[in-house]
């Protein structure tokens, strides 16, 4: 490489490493740097490292270094502000002496600016005293629910939730507190969730949310022109139906619809605050495999429904919409997400190739399985995560009942590439070509989903299709995106180059060899992975069936995840 192109690149490099705002630039000329003369059809993975030279390469893993450092110093901060943008309510996190630290958007959009101490938070001298008898407890416990918090813009008053931050996720800060201010402005679909979960009248359902707003009995009567008896009878009526023996119970059990409590981090995490079985579920657990290492996984919809085994795109799609969980807990679906070696909290295996890893994973979900009690399961594949569903099906056909793609199959030729947007082919061939750079950049990625230009960034990477772009128009599916993303890869990037190898191999003689087929639901409008791809995977395995979905791009999963469903229950063992 000549010496003003070989400067340009580490000028590049280095580049990556600060802040986002120019992210775009510096991708787009660090692809001209590296690939402008790439023939991919080459074969010759190492020629471009070759032609970069080692000096140049070692500033790359300077590089990483420097991101790594640059990391470590501001984990606490992020730490914190992820936990209360994660709650979807106005939250804040208050310190044991009373002094707030941190308020998520939410709070500051309906509250204004946050307040310096916990009495300008909470007027209420009776709440406040419970509040404070919370703090100064040796142990918390359960969280506590506080009704009667004053809403500006409701005439009922909602309630105040306050939990231990546990330090673990904080990086052994002690003394943190999440406090958040629940309205329970149900909207339609939330309040009839909240019916079916425990059988409610509607009648029912609305004096549940007035009692935990914090409105007396005889308030209720006079505010629903009813008789006080007729009131108490309904109390006792959802008290029997909900389980709960109390009014602070039942705002407890409510907030695990309102409002999102962490709990202390342990093999098995569930939110304390959460409803019963008899309501929908999203719960993180970490269980322990044979081997020692940890498993992470979330399950969501039906705690008891019937099983469905989930298989993640790169580096996220572990996460489904809230609306969809809503309607697996209707359609009785227990959705089983794990992550994979070295993603979420899931522990990496050291030492091992692209196709161990295929392996590896099958047999970590087939022990998933077998510790949860599951003979079998729906097997669903989202996009990337195609070749480790094909794994688990040869090695386990026993453990499937039947297999679903979504928007990608798990198959590959290397003039698809040129079919790849710019953005996602720049990843790839990095993957191959230069895999030193790859977590320079992987990073500068995680950098921009974690900061204030995520949004737009998620935005320009699926610009390219119509379909896309719209889904990206709405905030729930940017965030689960780019939240889902750097959650994937918090703990390091080491497993994204396998990730990207494997996505660039083809298993269509695998996928022949294997009894259970695909049935693929790919979007006419999927300008990342054509259509085309899908059509002829499924002409080289027979028995692969296509669902070809109108109007739907790569995003399907987000955006049409009825269709999912549908396709899931179909094949739902019972």
């Amino acid at each position: 490489m000549i010496v003003s192109k070989a400067q340009d690149l580490i000028v590049a490099i280095y580049a990556a490493t600060l802040s986002p705002d120019n992210f775009y630039a510096i991708i787009d000329r660090l692809d001209a740097l590296l690939f402008a003369d790439q023939n991919d059809d080459a074969g010759e993975d190492d020629t471009i490292e070759h032609r970069i030279g080692g000096a140049t390469l070692a500033h790359a893993e300077m590089a990483y270094s420097i991101q790594q450092r640059i990391g470590l110093a501001r984990t606490n901060d992020q730490k914190v502000n992820a936990i209360i943008e994660s709650v979807p309510n106005p939250s804040y996190v208050v310190t044991k002496g009373e002094t707030l630290v941190a308020a998520n958007g939410m709070a500051l959009a309906k509250y204004g600016a946050m307040p310096v101490r916990l009495d300008e938070l909470v007027p209420d001298p009776g709440a406040r005293r419970q509040v404070r008898d919370f703090l100064q407890r040796k142990d918390p416990g359960l969280p506590l629910a506080v009704t009667g918090h004053p809403d500006p813009e409701r005439s009922i008053s909602g309630s105040i939730v306050i939990s231990s931050i546990d330090p673990d996720l904080v990086g052994g800060a002690l003394g943190l507190y999440l406090l958040s201010v629940v309205d329970f402005g149900f909207d339609d679909g939330e309040a009839r969730l909240l019916r079916d979960a425990h059988g409610l009248t509607a009648a029912e359902a609305r004096v549940a949310l007035m009692l935990a707003g914090g409105l007396r009995a005889s308030e209720i009567a006079a505010e629903r022109g009813v008789s006080l008896d007729t009131v108490r009878t309904q109390i006792k009526v959802i008290k029997g139906k909900t389980g709960v023996r109390d009014i602070p119970e039942l705002v407890r059990q409510l907030c695990g619809f309102s409002a999102g409590v962490l709990a202390p981090k342990s093999v098995a995490v569930d939110n304390p605050a959460a409803p019963r079985k008899s309501a929908p579920v999203k719960t993180r657990r970490r269980l322990r495999l044979a081997d020692g290492r940890t498993l992470d996984l979330l399950e969501q919809g039906a705690a008891d429904g019937r099983p469905v085994l989930l298989f993640h795109n790169i580096p996220y799609g572990i996460e489904l919409p809230a609306a969809a969980i809503a309607q697996a807990y209707r359609d009785n679906l227990r959705i089983i997400a794990p992550f994979r070696p070295g993603m979420g909290d899931t522990d990496p295996v050291h030492g091992i190739g692209v196709d161990d890893l295929l392996t590896q994973a099958a047999q970590d979900c087939r022990e998933l399985l077998d510790q949860l009690g599951i003979r079998r399961a729906v097997v669903l594949s989202h996009a990337a995560g195609s070749p480790f569903a094909l794994r688990f099906a040869r090695l386990f056909p026993g453990s499937v009942s039947r297999m679903i793609g979504i928007s990608r199959p798990p198959a590959w030729r290397q003039e698809w590439l040129l079919d790849t947007p710019k953005r996602q082919r720049f990843m790839l061939r990095l993957a191959r070509h230069v895999p030193r750079l790859l977590p320079v950049v992987a990073w500068a990625m995680m950098a921009c989903l974690d900061s204030r230009f995520a949004s737009e960034f998620v935005i320009h990477l699926c610009k390219d299709g119509a379909a896309d772009a719209k889904a990206v128009g709405h905030q729930e599916t940017v965030d689960l995106i780019a939240k889902g993303s750097v959650n994937a890869l918090r703990n390091g990037l080491d497993c994204l180059r396998h990730e990207c190898l494997i996505a660039q191999m083809d298993f269509t003689a695998e996928a022949r060899a294997t009894a259970h087929k695909f049935h693929i639901l790919h979007g006419d409008d999927d300008h990342i992975v054509p259509l085309a791809q899908t059509l002829a995977f499924a002409r080289d395995v027979p028995g692969t069936t296509v669902e070809v979905v109108e109007a739907a791009g790569q995003l399907l999963f987000f955006s049409h995840w009825q269709r999912v469903l549908s396709a899931i229950v179909a094949g739902a063992p019972r």
